[in-house]
């Protein structure tokens, strides 16, 4: 089955923690404490040889690998392993209806979510400050995030049209595709494709659902249709010139209509204007390619027309775009009853430390004290008196 659009919740791998231990047990000297590993990073990558989404399975939660704990003797856990998402050209990603990344490029890779910080153990954390550290920091959890995939098809030519056009018949004269023909609305629920035949060009040809008034604003299969038209680099507009609705020069407004109100970067692609079943009409207007698909004539001069509007270099107008990579928001905070309530990974980074419970009280506050956290609350309007809360530690506000 033909899948075009997936759901997917990925997870970060979660950092390893550090350990405490020392050369010198009994004095607790000498720390050795081996730090964490990084957590797995979520990938995407493009495979060129996919031609759709339907490897991945829908709505599933894919998680990539925990790094691994430190240990005593230096000794540093292993990073996990990154998990990385194939997909074909033409793939786009999505968070909350924002586009991060459009992936085109064969072996093009998009950093979704960078693996989870590690915790460092207590050799890696000795500092003037603290040269015999009984402390070890804790690694960062696991990183959500919601996502959606988008994949327009590529091909070198999309055939539209109003449904009933006969788009699947002439994909199939065209083509080795063996589309479904029917007399009646929405034959083709999916696209078909196929290579196009009697060419020195191996063009492929996709063949989308009928459009309708209105589709750009989702109407019919509306947006199921138009999104394909992204990445090809030739439209055939296929006309119907038995069409009781729609005139010829209203087909063709109403596909021009719909195109651009749903991307207006799709108007820059060139369009090639045939006339089908010219066999129950006169040809009258130079502006057309006129043929008859379901009689197979007139397809030599359209093959012509295609194969010269390829060669005049005609291309897709989308290329890589990719925004930074995706990372949990770093602080937010939240107001009750003069409580100011902190969340985030600073406040993980701050609050994730293990070991003596006198260290970790004292390295906290340090840690509090030297980030941006007094200075936005400040801004929030806290007042002294009133209750900052880090995680499950809870304190009084003084300025």
């Amino acid at each position: 089955m033909f899948v075009d659009e997936i759901n997917l919740t990925v997870l970060s791998g979660a950092g390893g923690s550090g350990s405490v231990s020392f050369k010198n047990s009994s004095i607790k000297s000498s720390p050795n404490g081996g730090s964490g590993g990084t957590g797995g990073s979520i990938k995407i990558k493009v495979n060129s040889e996919l031609h759709d989404l339907s490897h991945i399975i829908s709505n599933s939660s894919l998680k990539a690998e925990n790094g691994s704990d430190g240990n005593k003797n230096f000794q540093n856990g292993k990073n996990g392993e990154d998990l990385t998402i194939e997909v074909p050209s033409g793939t786009q990603v999505f968070v909350e209806n924002e586009l991060y990344a459009d992936l085109h490029e064969r072996g093009s890779t998009y950093n979704v979510i960078d693996g989870s910080r590690s915790g460092r153990g207590n050799f890696d954390l000795i500092s003037k400050r603290n040269p015999n550290p009984q402390i070890c920091e804790q690694g960062q959890k696991r990183q959500k995030l919601n996502i959606k995939l988008l994949y327009s098809i590529y091909s070198d030519l999309a055939i539209i049209g109003l449904p009933n056009a006969g788009k699947s018949t002439l994909i199939s004269q065209l083509t080795n595709s063996k589309a479904k023909i029917g007399d009646y609305e929405f034959t083709t629920i999916t696209p078909n494709l196929g290579i196009l035949n009697n060419s020195d060009f191996k063009l492929k040809i996709c063949d989308l659902p009928g459009l309708i008034k209105g589709a750009s604003e989702g109407i019919g299969m509306g947006n199921k249709v138009l999104k394909h038209l992204r990445n090809t680099k030739t439209i055939v507009y296929l006309l119907d010139p038995l069409n009781e609705q729609y005139s010829l020069n209203e087909q063709i407004n109403l596909l021009n209509h719909e195109i651009e109100e749903f991307d207006k970067s799709l108007c820059k692609i060139p369009v090639i204007k045939v006339v089908n079943k010219s066999d129950a009409i006169e040809e009258d207007d130079d502006s057309y390619v006129y043929i008859s698909a379901i009689q197979a004539e007139g397809l030599n001069k359209l093959i012509k027309n295609i194969e010269e509007t390829y060669n005049k270099g005609s291309k897709r107008i989308y290329e890589d775009f990719q925004k930074i990579t995706i990372n949990s928001d770093n602080l937010n905070i939240s107001y009750e009853e003069n409580k100011f309530t902190c969340t985030g990974s600073i406040v993980e980074y701050i609050i994730g430390i293990s070991g003596s419970s006198e260290e970790v009280n004292n390295e906290i506050f340090y840690r509090y004290e030297k980030s941006t956290i007094p200075e936005k609350l400040q801004e929030e309007g806290i007042q002294n008196g009133d209750t900052v809360v880090l995680g499950n530690l809870e304190f009084e506000y003084k300025k």
